[in-house]
């Protein structure tokens, strides 16, 4: 790490255990000749955080980090991990309670989120279905018959 720093904007540091020893070693030895390097450290998906750390240490393991200097602290495949899960958990309730289980589970928490920033409710403007409409319309000369969000249950229902 030490020979790349001189080239890098940031120095990742990757740990088989999330390991705070390790991560202040790494970044004395980086720091002592790159004095404020930034580093970044992989929360990884691939530790089993309650068999090598107590609550307490998780719960301040990144303000730990951060004071180390790892400017850039990221879980790989957090979204993937979340969204495997949740729809596995979906899943398996949908089969037992049908739509109270997608209602209960998605549809209300995503309304509730939307105080918070929350868009994906509104679903096709996220995916570009509004760009894609606009296109569609220029080529068909101001009239399609085909366009997705004109007229939608979701512009009707969500706007």
């Amino acid at each position: 790490a030490v020979a790349y720093a001189h080239y890098a904007d940031l120095v990742w540091c990757e740990t088989g255990t999330p390991d705070l020893e390790f991560a202040k070693k790494f970044a004395d030895a980086v720091h002592a000749v790159h004095p404020g390097k930034m580093l970044a450290y992989n929360c990884s998906p691939s530790f089993n955080w309650k068999k090598n750390l107590d609550n307490a240490t998780i719960a301040k393991f990144q303000k730990e980090l951060g004071a180390m200097g790892y400017k850039y602290q990221f879980i790989t495949l957090a979204g993937i991990h979340s969204m495997w899960y949740n729809m596995f958990d979906l899943a398996q309730d949908y089969v037992a309670r049908g739509m109270t289980a997608y209602v209960e589970k998605v549809q209300e928490p995503e309304f509730a989120a939307r105080d918070r920033g929350y868009t994906f409710v509104s679903h096709q403007q996220e995916v570009g279905t509004g760009y894609f409409d606009e296109v569609t319309t220029v080529i068909q000369g101001g009239k399609s018959s085909v366009t997705a969000l004109t007229g939608s249950t979701e512009e009707e229902q969500f706007h």
